[in-house]
C-alpha cells in the first residue's frame, strides 16, 4: 500500500470531488506550490493511485431514466464459460459495472436503459442468449440517495 501524508491526502480528496481542477488550486488546497504538488500528482498517476479523469453526466437528460442491479448466476464455473460469459457483458455498453462475487459464481451487473421496455430487451437478446445463465435477478433503481465517486482518502502515515 502507498503511504499519504496530509498534503497527499488534500490533492486526493480536492481531485476526487473536482478532476478538472487546476494544479494551481490543487497546489493552494494543499498548502503548497505548483510544482511539487505535480510532481506528486504525477507520482501517484505513475504508481496507479490515480488512474483516470472523468465527467460526471446526468443519465436521464441522455435519454437513460432506467437503471437496475442485475444479479447473474451461472451453471458453469470453468474458466472457459465464466471468460465467456464476462467477454460478452465487455461489449455490452449498457452494461455499466460487472463485478464477480466469491463462491456462487454469480455477477452483479448495473445497467442503464432508456425505459423498462429497452432494459427487457437488453436481458432478453443480449444477456440471456448465454446458455450458461443459470438465474437472472433484477432489482430496478429507483430514487438515490447518495452517490459518492472513489474511496475515502485518509493519511496513513500516523502512528496507530
Amino acid at each position: 500500500m502507498v503511504r499519504f501524508d496530509d498534503v497527499d491526502v488534500s490533492i486526493l480528496s480536492n481531485l476526487q470531488k473536482n478532476g478538472r481542477m487546476t494544479n494551481v488550486q490543487l497546489a493552494k488546497n494543499a498548502g503548497i506550490s505548483a510544482p511539487p504538488c505535480l510532481r506528486r500528482l504525477k507520482t501517484m498517476e505513475k504508481n496507479g493511485v490515480v488512474v483516470g479523469y472523468h465527467a460526471e453526466l446526468n443519465g436521464t437528460s441522455l435519454g437513460y431514466g432506467f437503471a437496475a442491479i442485475c444479479i447473474v448466476s451461472l451453471v458453469s464455473q470453468n474458466s472457459w464459460d465464466v471468460s465467456a460469459f464476462t467477454n460478452n457483458i465487455g461489449k455490452l455498453k449498457n452494461v455499466r459495472h460487472c463485478f464477480a462475487t466469491p463462491g456462487n459464481s454469480e455477477f452483479v451487473l448495473v445497467i442503464v436503459a432508456k425505459d423498462l421496455e429497452d432494459y427487457e430487451e437488453i436481458i432478453q437478446k443480449k444477456i440471456q442468449k448465454d446458455k450458461n445463465i443459470l438465474n437472472l435477478k433484477t432489482y430496478i433503481l429507483m430514487k438515490k440517495h447518495k452517490g459518492e465517486f472513489g474511496v475515502p482518502i485518509e493519511a496513513n502515515n500516523k502512528k496507530k
